[in-house]
């Protein structure tokens, strides 16, 4: 088993939490924009795509090319452009998109139809006018 396989069990042992956040590959790109977008907003994250919620390995579909799906979800659906590690992972047999996501350095992040997401636990939710003024503030990030 390699370094990536080891890592990717280690994070669905944990469970979705406010750093990790499991996909199924059907996610459509307004979702996985979604969560791009609000750990971005926050502390950054890993979004797994091929993963259940409770855990179970999926994987991905061989759909051609689908890191470069995820790469064009993240350049034309999140303003302004952020640059998540994106990488095709084998899991058990099955196939994983990882997607780490950084710390966002040109906050506020938006998804496409003007969204402010925020990660909070395990869950998104929209900002609201005083988060989203904190969140250009310094020190806020770090208390979510």
């Amino acid at each position: 088993m390699d370094d990536y396989s080891n890592r990717i069990e280690n994070l669905i042992a944990q469970g979705e939490n406010r750093g990790i956040e499991f996909k199924t590959a059907d996610v459509r790109p307004e979702g996985l924009a979604r969560e791009i977008t609000a750990f971005s907003n926050t502390n950054g994250g890993t979004v797994l795509v091929g993963i259940d919620d409770d855990g179970s390995i999926i994987g991905v579909s061989s759909r051609d090319n689908i890191e470069e799906w995820a790469a064009n979800v993240v350049r034309n659906n999140i303003v302004p452009s952020t640059s998540p590690e994106i990488n095709l992972v084998s899991c058990q047999g099955k196939q994983v998109l990882w997607i780490e996501v950084p710390r966002g350095v040109n906050k506020s992040y938006q998804t496409i139809d003007g969204k402010y997401w925020i990660r909070v636990g395990s869950t998104n939710r929209m900002a609201t006018k005083e988060e989203l003024s904190r969140l250009l503030s310094a020190g806020w990030i770090s208390a979510f």
